[in-house]
């Protein structure tokens, strides 16, 4: 079966900025442990809203994706990604994601950011939807500074594993040696069938 690895980028990325682009080239070197990557290009990426990313998301994968797939989502596309999985029909799973600086609390809060802290997420449903799941935070993230409170509700609400980077920020260089390491050590050996 073929193997996808899905990356949400964040609030005013692309798909050829912050790690990305490094990312995808690290991946690719064999042995891959994908046989696709996709990093989608979100509408609206200055103004991100649940409906135009949630379907965004949707047209690109259909409203349930291959049970191996893999999710990347980077800050707000993290939210995406929940909010997507907590949608698909009951009954369905995909592997698992790696959810770098996510969050559901902020520091300072902006007009369009308030519909993401304000709609509820139905964790059971996403619990039930995703394998397993890996939080990268950083002890010094500018738009979450409490990442001891943080931690604790990617582990309270998800029963995820969560890694905190030192001096990680919001994980926006060129290169993010621990989102690859994240990765491959979760998610760089193939299932057997």
């Amino acid at each position: 079966m073929s193997r996808s690895l899905v990356v949400v980028h964040r609030w005013a990325g692309r798909p050829n900025t912050d790690f990305y682009p490094w990312l995808e080239e690290r991946l690719r070197q064999p042995p891959a442990p994908f046989d696709s990557i996709v990093t989608l290009d979100m509408p609206e990426p200055a103004a991100p809203t649940i409906e135009g990313w949630g379907s965004a998301l949707t047209q690109s994968l259909g409203p349930v994706p291959p049970p191996s797939t893999v999710f990347l989502g980077h800050s707000v596309g993290c939210q995406t990604i929940l909010r997507y999985l907590a949608a698909m029909p009951e009954g369905h799973r995909v592997e698992g994601a790696v959810l770098v600086a996510g969050w559901f609390e902020v520091d300072k809060t902006w007009g369009s950011l308030r519909p993401w802290l304000d709609t509820p997420i139905d964790f059971a449903r996403v619990r039930a939807a995703m394998g397993h799941c890996v939080v990268v935070l950083s002890d010094g993230d500018p738009f979450t500074s409490d990442w001891r409170r943080n931690r604790q509700l990617w582990e309270e609400r998800l029963g995820a594993e969560v890694l905190v980077v030192p001096g990680g920020r919001h994980f926006n260089n060129p290169r993010e040696p621990a989102v690859l390491e994240a990765l491959l050590s979760r998610f760089g050996t193939r299932p057997t069938p």
